[in-house]
């Protein structure tokens, strides 16, 4: 099978060299990337190139942001070639609409490698949701955030040198604000959550970044037995849904206390099924491409499974309530209630939930 790769970063670059290791069947016949190559013929600057090429059967997308990327993943399946996606950022913001398009024109589209790393996240959700009623999704989906605050944790760092290191590391952009202001945990929560409550979620939900997590509040947590971690967390009962993207507290013997580096860790809860977790690397290129790699031999042996999206979902906030700790007290309501008052007073808050709740 021959296929165009979209994007030459650390994803994109990651990919090409794993598909040269790997003798699958799959050839990388053309690259798009900003920049000429003069000494790599499959180069390309125009995305019309690509179009135009009918030997390519499938398009691997490593490109950031929403736009052009979203705007050529349309194109790409209008012209009746699959889509293998890591861009969370064009799928959150556009999914009912990439959906949408891949089942009217009959191309596969899929998207392991945009949450979770290398972790089989997306395929096992979509599976679980066809046998069992997921009732819930939560976890560390980030592995900059989780970097910065075990390195706090266990090697006395204050938060920016912390951020530093992963800076230094590649674990973190020269621009950090997507990971440590919530925005790429919030596009997995989207993503993950409409696949596994079969429809797609309300999508203004509470977001607070983790950048005024200090080492004094670290501190005070491990003395109550607890910590921090950042993460996701979603309750679904019938069509009623609640999420939100936090700083969460957590006993510190729990396994998500215990995750290490840049590591992620994410679970689903199936009414019959029970708490199943997942764990792996969750970024660097040579993770993401994996997954990506995974998703492109689906494509070339046509085993992609069908994810259904036919629930109406609304929000109902009561899902998730719990304790609000800010730095002159602690509050109880609802994940929702708290954060607006967070971000109203401009000041830090950590949520630390009821427990999950019976179905």
């Amino acid at each position: 099978m021959k296929i165009a790769l979209l994007g030459y970063g650390t994803v994109g670059r990651s990919l090409d060299e794993l598909l040269k290791r790997r003798d699958i069947g799959i050839e990388v016949k053309r690259i798009l990337r900003r920049k000429k190559d003069p000494t790599d013929p499959r180069v390309t600057d125009r995305f019309e190139d690509i179009l135009e090429d009918r030997e390519i059967e499938c398009a691997a997308e490593a490109m950031s942001g929403k736009e052009p990327a979203d705007s050529f993943l349309k194109r790409l399946m209008e012209s009746g070639r699959h889509v293998v996606s890591a861009n969370k950022a064009a799928i959150a913001s556009d999914l009912r609409g990439l959906k949408e398009l891949s089942e009217k024109m009959n191309t596969d589209f899929l998207f392991e490698a945009s949450c979770g790393g290398t972790i089989p996240w997306i395929e096992n959700i979509k599976e679980m949701a066809m046998a069992d009623e997921i009732l819930s999704v939560r976890g560390i989906l980030n592995g900059t955030c989780n970097f910065i605050i075990d390195k706090m944790e266990r090697e006395g760092l204050d938060f920016n040198e912390a951020l530093k290191k992963a800076q230094d590391l590649g674990y973190a952009e020269a621009d950090p604000t997507a990971d440590i202001g919530g925005y790429d945990t919030y596009n997995k929560c989207v993503i993950s959550c409409s696949l596994a409550y079969r429809g797609y979620v309300p999508t203004d939900i509470p977001v607070l970044g983790m950048q005024d997590i200090g080492k004094g509040f670290l501190s005070e947590l491990y003395k109550e037995g607890k910590t921090v971690r950042y993460m996701m967390l979603s309750e679904r009962r019938g069509e009623r849904v609640a999420l939100g993207v936090v700083p969460t507290v957590i006993s510190k013997d729990s396994i998500e206390a215990n995750v290490r580096d840049n590591y992620n860790c994410a679970s689903m809860v199936g009414a019959t099924a029970g708490e199943l977790k997942f764990y792996g690397q969750g970024s660097g290129g040579f993770p993401t491409a994996d997954a990506m790699v995974r998703d492109l031999l689906r494509v070339r042996d046509r085993k992609a499974e069908p994810n259904v999206l036919d629930r109406r979902l609304i929000s109902d906030d009561s899902l998730l309530t719990g304790t609000g700790y800010f730095p002159d007290g602690r509050i109880k309501g609802t994940l929702a209630e708290l954060c607006g008052k967070a971000r109203e007073k401009n000041m830090f808050m950590a949520f630390e939930e009821d427990g999950i709740k019976d179905a």
